[in-house]
């Protein structure tokens, strides 16, 4: 099979789409079928240089035309802001492959209609995905909470609807580890950005630090300068707190087999893949109660949920975790076992047998 997996976002930045689709492609190509990758800097040659930024499905549609007539994929894997284009052109007989969106998230649920210029954002994002996805040939969910919003608010036949966690590098499967991790460091992985709930962790580490001084907080994977998280932290945090604006797979992985807890305060999130990178090195996490980690965390098993953003309720949450090493012991043997479903081979079968069921039907 022929696959191509397309987005348009910068091969050059890290971050979690990106890290998906390398990871998606290599699972196929493990297992005998062809992949192509196609990032942002892909799609600045010819007519597409004109089209405007927020137009990207029709940029990415023109820069790959040609090619799609050359190679014929038998399946195209478009991120969701670029997959209306896409389904309209299958729909049209324009290209002749199963089109299937991959989505993180629904977009527009992202979007919090407070000011006029919110309900632009949500009819750019909306209006074309509600028109053009229940006609899309599949639709991969990493979660089982946007799978139901798309069956639900969108129409999208279930028969189209199917949820597939994201995969892990080969790199964060080792021996335990358990000898490196400091029970005492706390660790947050992602950009430094609202949506991932910097508001609640900021003042949830100054009370729980108020409170046990000798807790240590790594911030990794920021992307931006360390004085501006800085500037969001109290003095105590700030000096018992590294920041790591970027981290490769070496660095993460040194960082969850060296800390006791993962914390998540995400208000929305697909899946996060650092979370399940985490899990594969013992690392369990904390997690706000919602999107994927409702679908991957089993409670004093392999993990804990938050369903409160208030810093307060995380502040306790955190120093009765890292007071219990029996139940830190129990969550990162279970979270180890739970990480297994995650190995590259294993993703890529469950997306290698939907994607032939969808060519079949």
């Amino acid at each position: 099979m022929k696959v191509w997996i397309l987005a348009d976002v910068a091969r050059s930045v890290p971050g979690g789409m990106r890290r998906h689709m390398e990871l998606h492609a290599e699972g196929l190509r493990r297992l005998g079928h062809e992949a192509s990758l196609f990032f942002s800097e892909d799609f600045r040659a010819g007519a597409a240089v004109r089209v405007p930024k927020r137009l990207p499905g029709i940029k990415t549609l023109l820069s790959l035309r040609a090619r799609h007539a050359r190679e014929l994929p038998d399946v195209v894997n478009v991120h969701t802001q670029c997959a209306p284009a896409w389904i309209l052109a299958a729909r049209t007989g324009r290209i002749r492959s199963r089109v299937v969106v991959m989505s993180y998230a629904a977009d527009e649920g992202a979007i919090n209609l407070q000011r006029p210029r919110d309900l632009l954002r949500w009819a750019r994002a909306a209006l074309p995905a509600r028109s053009t996805f229940p006609r899309a040939d599949g639709i991969w969910c990493v979660n089982t909470s946007d799978l139901d919003y798309y069956r639900l608010r969108y129409g999208v036949a279930a028969s189209k609807l199917r949820c597939i966690p994201h995969a892990v590098n080969d790199s964060f499967y080792r021996e335990n580890g358990a000898n490196e991790r400091d029970p005492r460091q706390l660790l947050f992985a992602g950009t430094w950005i609202t949506r991932k709930g910097v508001d609640v962790l900021a003042p949830a580490l100054d009370l729980a630090l108020h409170e046990a001084p000798e807790l240590r907080v790594v911030l990794a994977g920021t992307l931006v300068p360390p004085e501006e998280v800085r500037r969001c932290l109290t003095p105590r945090v700030a000096e018992r707190t590294r920041i790591v604006p970027t981290a490769d797979d070496q660095e993460l992985g040194r960082l969850y087999r060296t800390s006791s807890l993962l914390l998540i305060p995400s208000r929305l999130e697909g899946l996060p893949i650092v979370m399940l990178e985490a899990m594969a090195c013992g690392c369990p996490a904390l997690a706000a109660a919602n999107s994927g980690m409702l679908d991957v965390i089993e409670p004093g098993q392999n993990g804990w949920l938050e369903g409160s953003f208030d810093p307060e309720r995380w502040a306790r949450r955190i120093l009765e975790l890292t007071r219990s090493p029996k139940a830190l012991a129990t969550a990162s043997q279970g979270a180890m076992v739970t990480a297994e479903a995650f190995r590259i081979e294993s993703v890529g079968r469950v997306a290698l047998d939907w994607y032939a069921s969808l060519r079949a039907g």
